[in-house]
Protein backbone atom coordinates (compact mmCIF):
# COMPACT_ATOMS: atom_id res chain seq x y z
CA UNK A 1 0.00 0.00 0.00
CA UNK A 2 3.08 2.34 0.30
CA UNK A 3 3.99 4.96 -2.33
CA UNK A 4 6.95 5.73 -3.80
CA UNK A 5 7.68 9.62 -4.27
CA UNK A 6 9.14 10.32 -7.97
CA UNK A 7 8.98 14.27 -7.22
CA UNK A 8 8.24 17.16 -5.39
CA UNK A 9 7.24 20.51 -6.47
CA UNK A 10 6.18 23.47 -4.07
CA UNK A 11 3.20 25.33 -6.04
CA UNK A 12 2.61 27.69 -3.53
CA UNK A 13 3.98 29.42 -0.11
CA UNK A 14 1.82 31.47 2.30
CA UNK A 15 2.43 33.04 5.63
CA UNK A 16 1.72 29.53 7.72
CA UNK A 17 1.18 26.85 4.85
CA UNK A 18 3.00 25.35 1.88
CA UNK A 19 1.49 23.49 -0.74
CA UNK A 20 3.29 20.36 -2.43
CA UNK A 21 2.60 18.34 -5.58
CA UNK A 22 4.08 15.22 -5.12
CA UNK A 23 4.40 12.79 -8.10
CA UNK A 24 4.48 9.31 -6.85
CA UNK A 25 4.20 5.60 -7.63
CA UNK A 26 1.67 3.03 -6.25
CA UNK A 27 3.10 -0.50 -4.79
CA UNK A 28 1.04 -1.70 -7.79
CA UNK A 29 2.80 0.53 -10.32
CA UNK A 30 0.32 3.29 -11.15
CA UNK A 31 1.60 6.66 -11.13
CA UNK A 32 -0.35 9.75 -9.85
CA UNK A 33 -0.15 12.60 -7.55
CA UNK A 34 -0.93 13.98 -4.22
CA UNK A 35 -1.62 17.59 -3.44
CA UNK A 36 -0.15 17.99 0.19
CA UNK A 37 -0.42 21.10 2.86
CA UNK A 38 2.39 21.83 4.51
CA UNK A 39 1.70 22.44 8.03
CA UNK A 40 4.44 23.21 10.84
CA UNK A 41 1.79 21.74 13.13
CA UNK A 42 -0.27 23.28 16.51
CA UNK A 43 -1.73 22.50 19.82
CA UNK A 44 -5.37 22.67 21.46
CA UNK A 45 -5.71 23.05 24.90
CA UNK A 46 -8.52 21.83 27.38
CA UNK A 47 -8.65 24.89 30.01
CA UNK A 48 -10.15 22.86 32.63
CA UNK A 49 -11.33 24.51 36.00
CA UNK A 50 -12.54 21.17 37.35
CA UNK A 51 -16.67 22.57 36.54
CA UNK A 52 -16.16 24.51 33.13
CA UNK A 53 -14.53 24.47 29.94
CA UNK A 54 -12.81 27.62 28.32
CA UNK A 55 -14.08 28.21 25.22
CA UNK A 56 -13.49 30.76 22.37
CA UNK A 57 -15.74 32.38 19.87
CA UNK A 58 -14.04 33.28 16.72
CA UNK A 59 -14.53 33.94 12.65
CA UNK A 60 -13.06 31.59 10.67
CA UNK A 61 -12.97 32.81 6.96
CA UNK A 62 -12.19 29.29 5.22
CA UNK A 63 -15.72 28.16 6.79
CA UNK A 64 -17.69 31.78 6.62
CA UNK A 65 -18.55 31.64 9.95
CA UNK A 66 -17.94 32.27 13.64
CA UNK A 67 -16.66 28.85 15.69
CA UNK A 68 -17.12 27.67 18.88
CA UNK A 69 -13.69 25.72 19.71
CA UNK A 70 -11.19 24.67 22.55
CA UNK A 71 -8.20 27.58 22.60
CA UNK A 72 -5.87 25.81 20.28
CA UNK A 73 -2.92 27.87 18.02
CA UNK A 74 -0.25 27.01 15.39
CA UNK A 75 3.50 26.32 16.39
CA UNK A 76 5.85 28.55 15.78
CA UNK A 77 9.33 27.03 13.84
CA UNK A 78 11.16 25.04 16.46
CA UNK A 79 8.42 25.93 19.36
CA UNK A 80 8.10 23.04 21.63
CA UNK A 81 4.22 22.27 21.63
CA UNK A 82 4.29 22.64 25.59
CA UNK A 83 5.97 26.18 24.77
CA UNK A 84 3.29 26.98 21.87
CA UNK A 85 0.20 25.10 24.45
CA UNK A 86 0.78 28.01 27.09
CA UNK A 87 1.46 30.59 24.57
CA UNK A 88 -2.11 30.23 23.24
CA UNK A 89 -3.64 29.83 26.47
CA UNK A 90 -2.54 33.16 27.73
CA UNK A 91 -3.40 34.84 23.96
CA UNK A 92 -6.43 33.45 23.45
CA UNK A 93 -7.92 33.13 27.31
CA UNK A 94 -6.09 35.36 29.23
CA UNK A 95 -5.04 32.42 31.49
CA UNK A 96 -1.98 30.40 32.76
CA UNK A 97 -2.32 26.83 34.44
CA UNK A 98 0.00 25.39 36.88
CA UNK A 99 -0.62 21.71 35.86
CA UNK A 100 -0.23 20.22 32.23
CA UNK A 101 -1.24 16.76 30.86
CA UNK A 102 -0.33 16.04 27.41
CA UNK A 103 -3.06 14.32 25.18
CA UNK A 104 -3.15 12.31 22.18
CA UNK A 105 -1.70 13.92 19.16
CA UNK A 106 -3.51 13.45 16.10
CA UNK A 107 -3.38 14.54 12.08
CA UNK A 108 -6.51 17.32 11.59
CA UNK A 109 -6.85 16.19 7.62
CA UNK A 110 -4.85 13.53 6.75
CA UNK A 111 -5.93 12.78 3.31
CA UNK A 112 -4.46 16.32 1.72
CA UNK A 113 -2.78 17.91 5.23
CA UNK A 114 0.44 16.74 7.54
CA UNK A 115 -0.78 19.21 10.10
CA UNK A 116 -0.03 17.28 13.47
CA UNK A 117 -2.01 17.93 16.35
CA UNK A 118 -1.01 18.17 20.17
CA UNK A 119 -3.60 17.87 22.60
CA UNK A 120 -3.03 19.39 26.10
CA UNK A 121 -5.18 19.53 29.64
CA UNK A 122 -4.47 22.58 31.17
CA UNK A 123 -5.39 22.64 35.17
CA UNK A 124 -5.23 24.84 38.22
CA UNK A 125 -5.94 27.84 36.06
CA UNK A 126 -5.04 31.29 37.19
CA UNK A 127 -5.33 34.35 35.17
CA UNK A 128 -2.58 35.74 32.47
CA UNK A 129 -1.78 38.58 30.70
CA UNK A 130 -3.72 38.19 27.66
CA UNK A 131 -1.51 39.62 24.75
CA UNK A 132 -4.14 38.88 21.70
CA UNK A 133 -2.81 38.18 18.53
CA UNK A 134 -3.40 41.23 16.43
CA UNK A 135 -4.74 39.34 13.81
CA UNK A 136 -7.41 37.39 15.66
CA UNK A 137 -10.85 38.56 17.24
CA UNK A 138 -11.74 36.13 19.62
CA UNK A 139 -14.45 36.10 22.50
CA UNK A 140 -13.50 33.47 25.30
CA UNK A 141 -16.46 31.35 26.60
CA UNK A 142 -16.65 28.94 29.26
CA UNK A 143 -18.72 26.06 29.57
CA UNK A 144 -19.54 22.88 31.45
CA UNK A 145 -18.72 19.61 30.15
CA UNK A 146 -22.20 18.44 29.59
CA UNK A 147 -23.30 21.70 27.76
CA UNK A 148 -20.32 21.24 25.72
CA UNK A 149 -21.00 17.71 24.96
CA UNK A 150 -24.67 19.31 24.21
CA UNK A 151 -23.38 21.77 21.92
CA UNK A 152 -21.36 18.75 19.79
CA UNK A 153 -25.04 16.92 19.37
CA UNK A 154 -26.87 19.74 18.53
CA UNK A 155 -24.04 21.00 16.01
CA UNK A 156 -23.25 24.51 17.75
CA UNK A 157 -19.69 22.85 17.73
CA UNK A 158 -18.43 21.52 14.36
CA UNK A 159 -14.63 22.02 15.34
CA UNK A 160 -12.89 18.91 14.81
CA UNK A 161 -10.12 19.22 17.64
CA UNK A 162 -12.66 20.59 19.86
CA UNK A 163 -14.61 17.36 19.10
CA UNK A 164 -12.09 15.20 19.52
CA UNK A 165 -10.89 17.31 22.96
CA UNK A 166 -13.98 17.36 24.26
CA UNK A 167 -14.32 13.54 23.68
CA UNK A 168 -11.12 12.81 25.42
CA UNK A 169 -12.07 14.87 28.37
CA UNK A 170 -15.41 13.71 29.07
CA UNK A 171 -13.83 10.06 29.17
CA UNK A 172 -10.80 10.82 31.09
CA UNK A 173 -13.32 12.27 33.53
CA UNK A 174 -15.74 8.88 33.41
CA UNK A 175 -18.62 11.00 31.91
Amino acid sequence: MEERTLSSTHAFTGHTIRVRVDEVERSDGHRTTRDVVEHPGAVAILAWDGNRLAMVRQWRHATGQVMLEIPAGTMEPDEPPATTARRELAEEVGLAAAAWVEGPRFYTAPGFCDELMHMYLATELSEETAHGDEDEQIEPAWMSLDDAVAAIEDGRIVDAKTIAGIGWLARRLDR
